[in-house]
């Protein structure tokens, strides 16, 4: 009796605690207790408490008592201390993390944004003038004058888009090349990239080929490879497959635009009996040079819009179904006569299609927009500073030995002599950064060739740095900005608790215990009136049960369990 009002006094006292917070007390286990809202918010993840009957309340809050209890034992046993335990809840916690890590607005702009541009197929080819990351301002302009004037040679009509990519562009794929390895020559695509959709290339380029209007010439764009002039030729709903047959003549001198007076002469022929009424199936059988394809009519398998050349998929889009190519299409090989069978039109509006672009959003290089308009915003937050950072930088610049990224070399950059005497590099919230750790950051990229001055190069990785460092304060501190963040990895984590509480305690012990099983087996026998072996199942299942009764007798025992029912009956009446 002593024990019982010492157990009443303790809850009288953290009741008056809690109510000087507001936050009236349901029930108290031991020396724990959950309040109403944490009771409330159970329910209502489920169920609709307003419409609960007193019947479905007590019975439900009788098996909320019971999985605290159960929990409240689990946390005691160290359950929630093993390595596996702490392995998947930093798995959980990490993915649920990743919504509070970016910026929710700019995310929804961007998905908005794939989306309207996932309806789309733009065929564009471009020049490129090499421009690394780590180049020096005078090295980036003097690559973005370079490329502003083949802009403008262009645009005078000096010189045609595909004739400037083979004469200028940086990017190799743009001229016939000799292989030495093969000896073959690998011809090239004087800019030309096809057709493409969201996500296909790297997004700077992909926001300026979507911003140009068809038929024109972009600005320069910069990307990681250098600066780009995007010339958009065309602009089509999304293609899903296109079904096609072929007719294919080899020529040579097809992708010089030029015919041989042989591939004529067969073309000639081929468009005769077309055009006669002969089946295209038929035709394809007995003149196709295709070898892979001749023998099925000229079926080729269904592709997609980005896995054949520009000029290929455009004559397929001019083209009705049913139809044939008025004219043959040129490639590197030769000439093919199309027939078209079908072409399927994409549809990104579906809810796999929506799933896909979100998924891929995250991904995408794009994702950096919403991590870069967080971190801007945390900076202001946690009153971001780095005044110190040019001193920084010209320090490693004059410490580094020479070649230390290109060449093998064991030294510890953090351990530069005078580095510790360094003021801090930046500062937020109560972070203090130092040039060591952001020399020994640096060290990750020895081995990586990089053209430019270093200095430039410490410039460019520095924002980075900066974005990782202040991600992982903001993910460390989820739990007390975020009270739902901290509600949701706290139900994880005692949802494990109990799965392993209650297979150790209850549905293990009930397996392992064969005396036990055969001892409550004598107790309801007479309940079945049939043998131990054709009721097993049954049998295990109801000493499961007999177990977990037992075990919660016991928890309250352990920890005595005190309803306030006055709030109870506050709540039923709500």
């Amino acid at each position: 009796m002593k024990k019982h009002w010492l157990f009443i006094a303790l809850f009288c006292f953290v009741s008056a605690t809690y109510a000087q917070k507001q936050e009236p007390i349901l029930f108290q286990y031991g020396n724990d207790v959950v309040t109403v809202k944490e009771f409330v918010n159970a329910y209502n993840k489920n169920n609709d408490i307003t419409k609960a009957t007193e019947e479905e309340l007590q019975e439900y809050l009788e098996l909320y008592i019971n999985f605290k209890l159960k929990v409240k034992q689990g946390y005691e046993e160290g359950i929630d201390t093993s390595e596996t335990f702490l392995k998947e809840l930093a798995s959980y916690r990490s993915q649920s993390a990743q919504q509070y890590l970016i910026d929710k607005e700019v995310t929804k702009e961007l998905l908005e944004e794939a989306i309207e541009r996932a309806q789309y197929h733009v065929r564009a080819s471009h020049i490129l003038i090499n421009c690394p990351a780590t180049a020096t301002p005078q090295d980036s302009l003097t690559a973005y004058k370079k490329i502003i004037d083949i802009r403008n040679q262009i645009k005078k009509g000096k010189i045609s888009f595909f004739d400037a990519a083979v004469k200028y562009s940086d990017d190799p794929s743009a001229r016939d090349t000799y292989n030495e390895y093969t000896r073959r020559w690998q011809y090239g695509n004087r800019g030309e990239l096809g057709y493409f959709t969201v996500f296909d290339l790297i997004y700077p380029f992909e926001n300026r080929a979507y911003n140009t209007a068809v038929g024109e010439i972009s600005m320069p764009v910069r990307s990681n490879f250098g600066y780009h002039i995007i010339y958009v030729q065309d602009k089509v709903p999304a293609i899903s497959k296109i079904f096609a047959k072929q007719i294919f003549i080899n020529d040579t001198l097809a992708r010089k635009g030029a015919m041989s007076t042989e591939a004529k002469t067969k073309i000639d022929e081929i468009y005769r009996q077309l055009k006669s009424g002969r089946s295209f199936g038929d035709v394809a059988k007995e003149l196709s040079e295709d070898q892979a394809t001749k023998d099925k009519e000229g079926a080729l398998e269904p592709f997609q819009a980005n896995r054949r050349p520009g000029n290929f998929i455009q004559e397929c889009l001019r083209t009705k179904q049913g139809d044939f190519t008025s004219e043959p299409v040129a490639s590197i090989l030769g000439w093919h006569i199309l027939k078209i069978e079908n072409i399927e039109y994409a549809n990104p509006n579906t809810d796999h299609g929506i799933n896909y672009i979100k998924n891929k959003v995250s991904r995408d290089q794009r994702s950096h927009k919403s991590k870069e308009s967080l971190v801007k915003k945390l900076k202001k937050e946690y009153k971001y500073k780095d005044r110190n950072k040019k001193k920084a930088f010209k320090f490693l610049a004059e410490n580094i030995p020479a070649n230390y990224f290109s060449n093998p070399d064991n030294t510890d950059l953090s351990q530069l002599n005078g580095i510790d005497n360094l003021p801090p590099l930046f500062t937020y919230a109560d972070q203090v950064e130092s040039v060591a750790d952001f020399a020994s950051f640096i060290s990750r990229f020895q081995g990586m060739e990089f053209h430019g001055d270093l200095i430039n190069f410490l410039n460019e990785r520095f924002p980075y740095y900066v974005q990782d460092k202040i991600l992982a304060y903001e993910n460390r501190n989820l739990e007390n900005k975020y009270p739902e963040f901290k509600e949701l990895v706290t139900e994880y984590r005692e949802g494990m608790i109990l799965f392993e509480i209650n297979t150790i305690k209850v549905w293990n012990e009930a397996i392992r215990d064969t005396v036990g099983i055969m001892e409550f087996y004598e107790t309801i026998k007479d309940e079945y009136k049939k043998p131990f072996d054709e009721i097993k199942a049954i049998v295990i299942t109801e000493y499961q049960n007999e177990l977990e009764r037992r075990w919660i007798e016991e928890l309250k025992q352990k920890y005595p369990v005190i309803i306030n029912e006055e709030q109870f009956k506050a709540i039923i009446k709500k």
